[in-house]
């Protein structure tokens, strides 16, 4: 069992870091301040002894559900997976999020960690300094197209690698994951601000089927894209 309190010591100085430890029964044993602030709670002690439901909007606290029964009982860890959550503020934010099983000496089961990294965007300035301003512009431009790593590296005038590295470092992120990420941001945007039909949407937003932006959405969102204009009350 890894020891908490040094654990805790380190995240309690990454601000931009949401951490927290759950037992076998997905009770919160640890959080950082960061994860407090997300929720809006004054300290990390009022998330102690609570479950995920009792914190959080009911759809988010059934997808954090239902990910922790992944972890927990099939072992299926995950690391940076990119999610997009409405903040309470009725923003949306994106997050790269983390889990990992807590076995004791003897490998029995007897929690997770949980980190979400929030996504801040680069300004303009960041993304011209890292030579990437005409590589999102095209991105943006070119949404109903087939997009890859090496036709962005040919824009931007760079070998795939270096170009792979440059938006890791700048975005925090893959350059699959990015291009993701503006894939299902359009989507939701024509979601809240449109009548198109879902199957539209999914080619506007370069999917040349329904059921990839469908799956790609919910697992990004929590929900189908037909759920997620339910809950905003787009009909």
């Amino acid at each position: 069992m890894m020891d908490l309190e040094m654990v805790d010591r380190i995240f309690r100085v990454i601000p931009d870091i949401v951490f927290c430890v759950k037992d076998a029964d997905r009770v919160y044993r640890a959080a950082n301040p960061a994860f407090a602030h997300r929720l809006g709670l004054v300290s990390e002690e009022q998330v102690i002894g609570r479950r995920a439901e009792e914190l959080f909007p009911q759809e988010l606290a059934a997808v954090y559900q239902r990910q922790d029964k992944e972890v927990l009982r099939r072992g299926r860890e995950f690391t940076d997976r990119l999610e997009l959550i409405t903040n309470r503020d009725g923003s949306l934010g994106w997050y790269l999020a983390s889990k990992f099983l807590l076995k004791d000496e003897v490998g029995v089961v007897t929690g997770l960690v949980s980190i979400s990294r929030d996504l801040d965007t680069p300004s303009v300035g960041d993304l011209k300094m890292a030579g990437l301003r005409r590589v999102v512009d095209w991105v943006h431009d070119h949404m109903d197209e087939e997009i890859t790593v090496q036709s962005l590296a040919k824009i931007a005038g760079m070998k795939a690698g270096h170009l792979e590295r440059r938006v890791k470092r700048v975005f925090k992120m893959s350059v699959g994951q990015f291009v993701r990420k503006v894939r299902i941001e359009l989507a939701a945007q024509l979601l809240r601000d449109t009548e198109l039909g879902i199957a539209e949407i999914a080619l506007r937003c370069g999917y040349s089927e329904q059921s990839s932006l469908t799956r790609q959405f919910k697992s990004a969102v929590g929900c189908p894209p037909g759920e997620f204009r339910k809950r905003l009350g787009v009909r």
